[in-house]
């Protein structure tokens, strides 16, 4: 388990003003949403083979704001494979494997703080509304 001051500092993102950074950040297996991302455990997938780069990977860019949601690991090799059709409904973002050992973090630039994802294979999806039709939520 990391401090989200840590987290955040490690993602070069600094602590948030409206959270309080001293909080613990538990590192979970199950599934999890941070905003208008949800991670769910998907064991059945193919598991994920792109390195996540040292500088973590952005997997959400707010369309309106500066809004981010980003991937990291430090503790040792996770994987993304970025899904760039977004599956069938245009929702999926990737596949995300945390090896035996290791924990990957989404860390959201604002008001979301950050989320431990502990081993496993996951799917990570955006989540949409419908306002007259159905449409991604933007962030």
């Amino acid at each position: 388990m990391a401090i989200l001051r840590t987290v955040l500092d490690r993602a070069g993102v600094g602590a948030l003003g409206v959270l309080d950074s001293e909080i613990d950040v538990p590192v979970l297996t199950g599934a999890q949403r941070q905003g208008d991302v949800i991670v769910l455990s998907r064991p059945q997938l193919a598991p994920a083979t792109t390195p996540l780069p040292a500088s973590g990977v952005q997997v959400v860019r707010a369309e309106a704001s500066s809004n981010t949601h980003t991937l990291h690991s430090w503790d040792g090799t996770c994987f993304f494979d970025a899904d760039p059709t977004g599956g069938d409904a245009g929702l999926t973002l990737g596949t995300l494997t945390v090896p035996d050992g290791a924990s990957a973090y989404l860390v959201h630039t604002e008001e979301h703080g950050a989320n431990g994802i502990g081993p496993g294979t996951y799917e990570l999806r955006r989540q949409r509304e419908f306002a007259g039709e159905w449409r991604r939520v933007a962030d």
